[in-house]
């Protein structure tokens, strides 16, 4: 191989450019040649931990399920993960879910909560820890536990819960909100307080 250059430097560039390349390909030669070989083997107990937890768990990630109740209500239920009662098999455990519940008219309610057990063969979901209902504009209710019967489109709050509404706080024992075929209606009983909080004009 000949080189012609009109001057030192062009002839430098030039046979670090064809060099450079080759001790690239002598490096790479050595990490296969000197690498240490790798034992399949080691990876196959924590695989197979793996595959045993996930069968034991049988858990679904984002679980999704629509319907409508008997009234005409669509309802959606979402959740960050499902598992099946290992003590009932019509019972499925979810974290932080959502549940929907919006008539013909478009009036919805939501509702999230850290934990729930659904029931498949009653339809009731069993909601808690942090439970928070967003019912109407300006209306939102947070409880420690809630019944939502999914059939019927009804959500039950016993034992004591604290709703806010445009007029103020509301406080009772039992709240029954419930969807009717083009609306929502929401009952309060035993106890009720209400702490009227005017508007400034």
């Amino acid at each position: 191989m000949n080189f012609s250059f009109d001057d030192s430097y062009s002839a430098f560039v030039a046979w670090v450019k064809t060099l450079l390349p080759i001790i690239a390909l002598g490096l790479l030669s050595t990490i296969f040649l000197f690498s240490g070989k790798v034992d399949v083997t080691q990876s196959l107990p924590y695989a197979e931990h793996n595959v045993a937890n996930i069968i034991r768990e049988q858990r679904i990630t984002r679980p999704y399920f629509a319907g409508v109740s008997n009234n005409g209500t669509e309802i959606t239920l979402s959740a960050a993960y499902a598992s099946p009662d290992p003590e009932n098999n019509d019972k499925l455990n979810i974290t932080e879910l959502s549940i929907v519940l919006q008539s013909a008219l478009m009036r919805t309610t939501q509702i999230t909560a850290g934990l729930g057990a659904l029931d498949s063969a009653t339809q009731i979901a069993l909601v808690s820890r942090g439970v928070h209902i967003l019912a109407m504009p300006d209306f939102w209710i947070t409880t420690d536990a809630l019944t939502v019967d999914l059939k019927q489109g009804v959500a039950i709050a016993e034992g004591g819960f604290q709703g806010v509404t445009a007029l103020g706080t509301i406080n009772s024992e039992k709240m029954v909100l419930q969807m009717t075929a083009d609306d929502q209606q929401i009952v309060f009983t035993n106890g009720v307080r209400l702490i009227y909080n005017p508007k400034p004009n």
